[in-house]
């Protein structure tokens, strides 16, 4: 795979993750102004960004390691 594929895909990635995170907490900060709690929604919006954001990027980066695991084995 051409190295500029595999750098697009891994900027993709990073912002994929950057947007999950930040969306978890702008969308906590949210209900916290609309139902006047103090953190609550805020540290479940974070909590919950992070985990879609390992889950996402555990999915995105798995095919690019299979793929350089098997071309790694047709190079041996």
């Amino acid at each position: 795979m051409d190295k500029w594929v595999v750098a697009a895909r891994l900027l993709g990635i990073g912002w994929y993750i950057g947007i999950s995170i930040a969306g978890g907490i702008f969308l906590g900060i949210w209900l916290d102004k609309k139902f006047d709690t103090s953190i609550l929604f805020t540290l479940v919006g974070l909590f919950l960004g992070l985990g879609v954001a390992a889950l996402g990027s555990y999915r995105m980066i798995s095919p690019l390691l299979k793929e350089q695991s098997s071309k790694r084995k047709e190079d041996d």
